[in-house]
Parts: structure tokens; sequence; C-alpha cells
């Protein structure tokens, strides 16, 4: 009996220590678990950051770890930094007169960059109204760099675009609806743009694609806003902007009510449109309008006729947008009859006739080539101004344009 309960007593001790042993072993494991994987995904202790920082991460935890924030160049106006955003902290930069103010500051990424530049205007308080427009980089140093400077414009405007251009917006005086006047009557009517140039280390002129309805980025920005508010509706449709074209009195002089056929595109989704217009009055030419929304947007953006065409007449040179100086050398095709095509219009920022030329083609009649000699004379003298290189054929029963081809250029 001793025996047998020493031997019950030394099993007892050992399963006792099994158990309690067992028991550490499990505790443990049970520690080792619960630290290896926060919310259960089984991964690295510490959260990956999913968005920006402090946003929740996908396992509904904050997270810990801060996504590295590229800079990236954005579009349009951009919120000036504090210490610079104020126009008196340029008055000391800029040394206006005494009869000037700093009127506006805005800022942009101008060179294509991450780093923003900024736009400061100066205004004289004059009875013209003359503005002067500045760009600076480095602008929360001490002394920024300044990269362009254009000065007294009368009745001036300046700002950012969407595709970080600088727009300008002027009087010409010399123009045909403001020579003459008073400056209290003048209209601001002369509108330019400007992008940044590597190459010329400044912002140079550049010109808007479009030609109708507006034939500068500031216009047809000011007319998309007004579209927005309701107002001009048929700029939202395509064919009735083809007739508008069509219509005008300093283009095609045709009937408004033009038949106008939609060849592709248009639709109320659609960023692309060609319609083609024919004309009501004898001889019945036809144009072809090909048209884009507005810095591509489908959703609202107004239609901007980028080219018109017609059958058998092109014009070859200049290029679209080329920078042309008087006289320049047009060069094409066209349908001559008794050797005379038609003629060559160069169109000044308000669509006015400021020279032409006879487009005489190379054989007697028929398809053939031509090239003219064509001066003008521009009311603006002080820089580049948008305008358009027309070729127009004309019925021989009335007399109407039945035909026409219009390029977008620059002129200076």
């Amino acid at each position: 009996m001793k025996l047998y309960s020493l031997w019950l007593t030394t099993q007892f001790s050992h399963k006792k220590c099994l158990f309690i042993g067992m028991s550490l072993l499990l505790l443990v494991f049970l520690v080792l678990t619960g630290c290896s994987g926060i919310g259960g995904n089984g991964g690295s202790a510490t959260p990956t950051a999913r968005g920006s920082p402090g946003s929740r991460g996908g396992n509904g935890l904050t997270a810990t770890a801060t996504a590295s924030q590229t800079p990236v160049v954005r579009l349009g106006v951009q919120p000036c930094p504090e210490a610079v955003k104020d126009p008196a902290h340029w008055t000391a930069i800029i040394a206006p007169t005494s009869t000037s103010k700093v009127e506006s500051v805005s800022c942009g990424n101008l060179r294509g960059t991450p780093s923003l530049q900024a736009l400061v205007t100066v205004r004289n308080e004059g009875s013209g109204a003359i503005l002067d427009v500045y760009v600076y980089d480095h602008i929360t140093d001490p002394s920024p760099v300044q990269l362009f400077k254009l000065q007294s414009l009368t009745k001036g405007d300046a700002k950012i675009s969407v595709y970080n251009t600088v727009m300008t917006a002027e009087v010409d005086p010399n123009s045909s609806i403001n020579k003459g006047r008073p400056d209290a009557n003048m209209t601001q009517d002369l509108f330019r743009e400007f992008k940044w140039s590597d190459g010329a280390g400044t912002l140079v002129p550049v010109a808007f694609p479009g030609i109708f309805p507006d034939l500068t980025r500031y216009q047809a920005e000011a007319d998309q806003a007004q579209v927005n508010q309701g107002h001009q509706p048929w700029k939202l449709s395509a064919t009735l902007t083809a007739q508008a074209l069509a219509a005008s009195q300093k283009l095609l002089k045709w009937s408004p009510t033009a038949p106008a056929t939609t060849v592709s595109g248009g639709g109320s989704h659609d960023i692309n449109a060609v319609v083609s217009v024919k004309s009501t009055h004898a001889g019945a030419g036809t144009i072809t309008v090909t048209m884009s929304r507005l810095e591509q947007n489908s959703n609202g953006g107004l239609w901007e006729v980028t080219s018109v065409t017609s059958p058998g007449m092109s014009i070859t040179t200049p290029q679209d947008r080329d920078r042309l100086t008087s006289p320049t050398t047009v060069q094409g095709k066209g349908n001559a009859f008794e050797g005379k095509i038609g003629k060559v219009v160069v169109l000044d920022h308000l669509y006015t006739d400021i020279g032409h030329s006879d487009a005489n083609g190379a054989t007697g009649n028929g398809s053939t080539t031509f090239s003219s000699n064509v001066s003008y004379s521009a009311s603006f003298k002080t820089g580049i101004q948008e305008g358009i290189v027309a070729l127009y054929s004309y019925s021989n029963a009335d007399g109407s344009v039945a035909g026409a081809v219009m390029v977008k250029e620059m002129l200076s």
C-alpha cells in the first residue's frame, strides 16, 4: 500500500507539472499571436498609410505612416503663400509711381513646374486706367526674380488661365471701334495670351486655336462663364454655332437659316464636331466647319470653331497659328474661272479686313494652285495680335461668298 500511494503521488505531481507547463506555453502563444497582426490581417505591426496623411486605412485604424507627397503642376490660379498674397507686400518690390498702386496678386504654376509664380498688376489712377503686368519667380525670397513685364495696357486686365498662361485684355485705341473716341468711351477689344518658354526664359505670345465665336482664350473663358449662367445657349449647339459663323456680317454673310448638317460628333457629350453648311444664295456653295469643346469639356463646354474649309480649296502657306509680318505670302489651291480663284483676306482681332489680294490661278480654269503676296496694316502697333487668313471664292451669279477657307494666325 505504501508503495502504491507513493506511486500515485508521483503520478499526480508529474501531471500537475505537465499541466502547468502546457498552460504557460499556451499563454506565450496567445501573446505572440496578438502582437503579430493588428487588425487581424497578419501583416506588419505598423499600418501602411492609404491616402492622405491622417486618413483611415483599409483596416479602420488611423495610419501611422505618412505617404510622401510628390509636388505636382496644378492648372489655373492657386493660393498664394501667406507672406506674399497681400498687394501691399509688392509695393516695395515694384515701387510704383505716386499715381499708381499694386492692384492684384495671383499665383500659379506659370513655368510648368511645381513652384509657384506670382502675377502682379499695377493700376494707374489716370483716366486711361493704365495697367502694368508683372510675373515674378522665387516669390517668397527677399528679392523675387522678374520673369515678365508688359506695360501701358489701356483699361487693362490680366489673369491666369486654366492652361497656366497669362491672358491680358486692353483697348486698341486705333481699332475700328475705338479710333477717335475719348478714353471714357473706349471699349476693351484686344486680348492676348502669353505662355512660358524655356528657350526664351520668359513668357511669349501664343495663339488660342479658336476662330469663332471667340478668337482668343480670354474671350472664350468669359463666354463660357456667360453660358454657364444660361446666356447665349446657341453656343452649346454645334449646328447653331456653324450657322452663326456663316451668317456673320464680317465673315460669309450667309442666311442665318442656311441648312446645316452634322457630319460627325456634335452630340451633347461629344468633344468634337464637323458640320456642313450650305449657302442659300445662287451658286449654293458649302463650307465644312470643324469644332471642339472649350477645354475639352463635354459637360457644358461651348463649341469653338477651329477650321473652315470648302471642297477644292485650301491654304497650304502659312500654317495654322504661324507668326506673320506684312507683307506675307499666302499659297494654296482653288478652282479658277478665267484665271481667278477668289480673294485672300487678312482679318484682325475684330474680324476687320486689314489687307487683301486677288488669288489668281497658275492655270486658266479648273483646279489649280495660287500664290498671293498680301500687305496688311494692323491698328495695333506694339505687339502681336490674333487674327485669321481667309481664302474666299465668289458666286458668278450674285457675287456672294461661295466657299471659304480660314486659318488662325498671329499677326504683327
